[in-house]
């Protein structure tokens, strides 16, 4: 065992010195805490290790001991169905052992040691084995029989087995003899991830993955045991603007961008696509749990680029700008609440908005630190300024006085002065000072300025009275250098300012002329300076105004004295709707905050000039009245509310309806009559069949009379927890939605559990593959392995809930019954993301030696790549082509290369294929960077993913002129099987494709008109094989899968409608008459025919096909 000591550190990269004896590739244990790392190089007796753990903290120095073994995988029962991090430790097993997040140094066993499994003997003793052999069985899902194999590197004779029964993988099944060693076969054993495991014979990859995407089966075929990729620019991911509010649970509100550049300490690097930094400290937010708004924490903070925005205009005026990928809340009137893609969002659909923020703070303290900038501030509380003499007595004594004298600029002299002079006022900034060093002095109650006889009483928090008070500055006053003004020809309102300036700070305001309107005036320098260190703006109040913070961090009855305060200036009401109008944006912004922090529904019209916020409607104008104007002073336009909400009878609002499906409020009568109903006060008729949206009330009904029934009903539970989310959350109703072409930096958090948070200009709940879901859920594979290599950590999780939620199409049971699922996130040190491909091609090759197909999906290698080129920059190595290592291309090989289908190692014979699918991550979707040239020569199959199909929704969107397979000849013998023909209809459709983009051009410039008819008719057939085939819904319960067979007749009855087609032509027909023809509408409805009628369905459409094509010869002939 070597032992070393570290020689240097840079990020995951560590030099050990003192490593005389150590090996490439052998796991070393780093530091104090034993950290896992991997020697990569050796200089001398300087070993170059690479950390698959944390480094911070390490100091040159620590320790280094070598283990003299290879990083190893451990492979057995229990692999399948666990999510492991790149090192094969078991993220649940971590979390009972240090919480939500991987600690360093942290240990713990990829296999159970505990769990026992019902083993089943296939040998018996005498018998000769060798590497591979099957000796026996564990069922270890539904879906798969874990096959025990001798290991590839033991062979003998069986001397003992175990009967069957149920053992520990700890726990010896099996005693093998070779030439008098006895070896232990337990039901595990443990291969190094670098090293292929041997196979017999490596057999042409002949057989077809079958996926069910026809795009992928028939055009660009993949084999079983073949290497392919799926290149597609860097996801911008859910993402929202720059310059987007986040609701903080303390009630405050921080633009996304400043949490990034704190995090980060600095600015965005515009050269990076992506950024990634941990906050220095969890913020705390509000997010959605599907029945009400909590506090969740915010972990990381993401900054990326797009070039594509999608616009949500709502009915309340809510204008939601975020990345097409990013995920908003809304309600499905058959599921509930559901999360949906931006770029999905449709007008009509209802957006999930906050109703009520409940924020549970303390009365904000008004702190006097923010005065000290002042230096002519000082103390006028007779028995405060006492103490204060007490303390400045000790300190003269002690050497504390020096310090003190730095801390305020005052003289040692001045500070003695100050400690015997009776009477004296003592500075603000030498009582703050003391504060910083005694902590619990506090503060005075009287303040004054130094060469002034008059004095202010400052309240030591914010009271409802100092909240009105600011609410009457900001909406219709503003502070000089040396006052505070309030303009209003409102004699009611004029009172009002002058009594809480008085009741405040004991001063008497005075009544004034202020050229056309009256206004009154509060003579005090002190109190204007204290108003704008509070927030009122000193220039452009009417366009810079904005909630003060220390409102923001206020409990509700302070943020609603506030805003009687705005509503009293400004505020107006007229023919049922409260409004009030302003200038600026951040007061708009603040102002909607502190509505649904009220629970006051509100809509909002944002324009150029002016913002308008306005409350309408009975229900929520009566909780305003009573909430915010309770105890305003009665002047006309309070009355006028106070008599409208009084006299008026409640009606029903459009926005408070709620779109539930007539086929669920079907249900209630299962157990109730319709008359029965009806003399409960229930009338649901015009839901039913006119699809009215219900009520709150109705519901609210419906669910007393039927809750007895709740065990019998999907639809009391479904109105349960409806009801408890109203109390939190409202739904808006999508009015416009919209994508754009805008280039952009973006920003994201993590947010734990929820995954949602509260944020937008005004309150709005935002979030945090299907290509790759679709491989794993439909191809033909017995099981498949997921490697998330150095994502975002929001979007793993995303992908990891998405298919642990998925089921096995064939049997009915979850997917990850016959998965395995590997997550290395982006934050994770990049060292470890190259452990993580590597583990996952090692379980891989482990399942194909048990006659298994496996699918390996690595999503995504661009990242594996980029940590290369970071670990290749701190060796100092000489760069390749954009700073990539020159080794990048035979690395990806020695990945690619163990992709293969083979004859595996012992007995009973058996074949089996390990395929890889590389997800490739260009940024900017640029097909020349290295990584996808590099992969281009390994791989055999490349699928393009291209954006501009996305953007017309064309999916799968994998573009067909840039796609190719390599494949095609060698699958060729099991297309025929189908059909002989297979090759050539391919052929046709390829042909067709690539002429219509060659015609693109064309007609670009001239028009389809100006084409001979010829061309046309290639037009239209290419559209057909677009639209009518290669389009393919993975919503959609039938098209979906689309079985190998279902796949080829489809494309011929295209190609043989095109063969028709072109010999009518030669007889004077035009593409236009037969463009009419029906039997083109049966054809585009093919892929909704269900499998097992698809041949008498083909055979019907081929019939009216030539009947069709008959009848327009034999009209043309006449």
């Amino acid at each position: 065992m070597v032992v070393g000591k570290i020689w240097r550190i840079s990020g995951p990269l560590v030099i050990a010195e003192n490593m005389k004896g150590a090996q490439v590739y052998e796991v070393v244990e780093v530091g104090e805490e034993a950290l896992i790392g991997e020697i990569i190089g050796l200089e001398g007796d300087r070993a170059i290790i690479q950390v698959y753990e944390d480094t911070g903290g390490l100091t040159v120095g620590e320790k280094v001991v070598g283990t003299g073994k290879p990083l190893v995988a451990e492979l057995g029962p229990g692999i399948v169905g666990t999510v492991y991090d790149g090192l094969q430790r078991p993220l649940s097993e971590l979390e009972v052992l240090v919480g939500p997040f991987v600690k360093r140094g942290v240990r713990a066993h990829p296999l159970s040691r505990d769990k026992k499994w019902h083993f089943t003997p296939l040998i018996k003793p005498g018998r000769k084995v060798s590497g591979g052999d099957i000796i026996g069985t564990v069922p270890e899902t539904p879906l798969i029989e874990h096959k025990i194999m001798v290991p590839p590197d033991i062979r003998g004779v069986v001397k003992e087995v175990v009967s069957e029964g149920d053992y520990t993988i700890e726990e010896t099944i099996a005693v093998v003899e070779c030439e008098g060693e006895k070896y232990e076969l337990k039901m595990y054993h443990k291969w190094p991830v670098r090293k292929p495991r041997p196979s017999k014979v490596k057999l042409d990859p002949e057989e077809p993955l079958i996926t069910g995407t026809r795009v992928i089966d028939y055009m660009f075929p993949l084999a079983k045991g073949g290497k392919a990729a799926i290149p597609g620019g860097f996801g911008t991911g859910k993402c929202v603007m720059p310059g987007t509010p986040i609701l903080l649970a303390d009630g405050s509100i921080r633009i996304i961008d400043e949490i990034f550049k704190e995090a980060k300490g600095g600015e965005p690097d515009h050269n990076l696509a992506e950024e990634i930094y941990e906050l220095k400290k969890p913020l705390e937010v509000f997010g959605f749990d599907g029945e009400k708004l909590r506090p969740v924490k915010a972990t990381h903070v993401y900054k990326g680029f797009t070039n594509k925005i999608v616009e949500v205009v709502t009915a309340s005026g809510r204008r939601i700008k975020v990345t097409p990928e990013h995920k908003l809340i809304i309600f499905d009137p058959e599921k509930g609440f559901k999360e949906i893609k931006a770029k999905n969002i449709q007008p009509g659909m209802f957006l999930v908005i906050p109703r009520k923020i409940v924020i549970l703070v303390d009365e904000f303290k008004i702190s006097l630190e923010k005065l000290v900038k002042y230096s002519d501030i000082v103390s006028r509380d007779k028995e405060f300024n006492d103490e204060i003499r007490t303390l400045l007595k000790t300190i003269i004594k002690t050497e504390k006085i020096d310090k003190l004298s730095k801390e305020t600029g005052l003289s040692k002299e001045t500070i003695r002065t100050l400690a015997y002079k009776k009477n004296s006022s003592i500075p603000l900034k030498l009582i703050i000072a003391l504060n910083k060093l005694y902590k619990k002095i506090g503060y005075p109650e009287i303040l004054g300025l130094r060469r002034s006889k008059h004095t202010i009483k400052i309240p030591n928090t914010l009271t409802e009275d100092f909240a009105e008070l600011l609410g009457l500055i900001i909406s219709d006053g503003m502070v000089t250098k040396r006052s505070v003004r309030f303009f209003s020809n409102n004699k009611v309102l004029r009172e009002r300012f002058k009594y809480l300036m008085k009741k405040l700070f004991s001063i008497d305001a005075r009544e004034k002329l202020f050229r056309t309107v009256y206004g009154v005036e509060a003579y005090s320098a002190l109190i204007a300076r204290l108003m704008r260190e509070l927030g009122v703006p000193k220039r452009r109040k009417s366009r810079s105004a904005y909630v003060p913070e220390g409102i923001l961090k206020s409990p509700d009855n302070i943020v609603a004295a506030f805003l009687r305060g705005l509503f009293l200036g400004d505020g107006s009401f007229s023919k049922g709707t409260l409004e009030y109008v302003t200038v600026s944006p951040k007061l708009a912004m603040g102002i909607a905050y502190l509505l649904s922090r009220l629970g006051i529904l509100y809509s909002i019209k944002v324009g150029s000039k002016r913002n308008r916020i306005y409350v309408t409607g009975i229900p929520e104008l009566k909780k305003f009245y009573e909430i915010i104007l309770n105890n305003a002073p009665k002047m006309g336009k309070i009355v006028a509310l106070e008599k409208y909400v009084s006299n008026k009878c409640e009606t029903r609002l459009a926005r408070e309806a709620i779109p539930i499906s007539p086929r669920i409020l079907k249900e209630i009568y299962k157990v109730l009559s319709k008359r029965k109903l009806e003399s409960k006060g229930i009338h649901i008729g015009n839901q039913l069949y006119l699809k009215e949206n219900i009520t709150k009330q109705s519901l609210t009904k419906i669910l007393a009379a039927s809750v007895k029934y709740e065990s019998s009903l999907h639809l009391v539970s479904f109105i349960k927890q409806l009801l408890r989310a109203l109390e939190n959350i409202a739904l808006d109703r999508v009015v416009d939605a919209r994508i754009y072409n805008y280039s952009t930096v973006v920003y994201d958090i993590t947010v734990e559990k929820t995954r949602n948070f509260v944020g937008g200009e005004i309150p709005t709940i935002f979030h945090n593959t299907v290509a790759l879901q679709q491989l794993t859920k439909w191809s033909h594979s017995q099981l498949s392995i997921y490697v998330g290599c150095g994502e975002r950590g929001n979007e793993m999780a995303d992908a990891l809930h998405s298919f642990l939620k998925l089921k096995d199409p064939r049997s009915g049971r979850p997917l990850r019954e016959k998965a395995v699922f590997i997550a290395n996130t982006s934050n994770m040190p990049v060292a470890a993301r190259e452990t993580s491909v590597f583990m996952g091609i090692t379980m891989g090759e482990y399942f194909r030696d048990m006659g298994y197909d496996v699918l390996l999906v690595a999503d995504s290698t661009s990242r594996w790549a980029e940590a290369m080129r970071e670990i290749s920059g701190r060796l100092e190595e000489m760069p390749g082509e954009e700073g990539f290592p020159a080794y990048l291309a035979s690395r990806l090989a020695e990945f690619y290369e163990r992709a293969g289908r083979v004859e595996c190692v012992g007995r009973p014979p058996r074949i089996g294929s390990v395929t890889v699918v590389g997800a490739v991550s260009p940024p900017g979707a640029d097909f020349s960077e290295p990584v996808t040239q590099n992969t281009l020569r390994i791989i055999q199959t490349l699928f393009a993913l291209d954006v501009a199909l996305a953007n017309r929704r064309h999916f799968p969107a994998i573009n067909w002129l840039i796609s190719y397979s390599l494949y095609v000849d060698t699958v060729e013998k099991w297309w025929r099987k189908i059909d002989p023909e297979w090759k050539e209809v391919r052929a046709t459709a390829m042909r067709l494709l690539q002429e219509e983009a060659e015609l693109q051009e064309i007609v670009r410039l001239v028009g389809p008109e100006a084409l001979p008819e010829k061309d046309k008719l290639t037009l239209e057939v290419a559209r057909m094989i677009r639209e009518d085939f290669l389009m393919q819904s993975a919503f959609h319960e039938v098209d979906t899968y689309s079985p190998p067979e279902k796949t080829h007749l489809m494309m011929k009855t295209i190609i043989r409608f095109y063969e028709r087609a072109k010999k009518v032509l030669e007889m004077g027909i035009t593409v236009d008459e037969i463009r009419k023809l029906p039997v083109k509408y049966r054809i585009a409805r093919m892929k909704e025919i269900p499998y097992d009628k698809v041949e008498s369905e083909i055979k019907k459409i081929w019939l009216q096909m030539d009947h069709e094509f008959k009848k327009l010869v034999a009209e043309k002939m006449r």
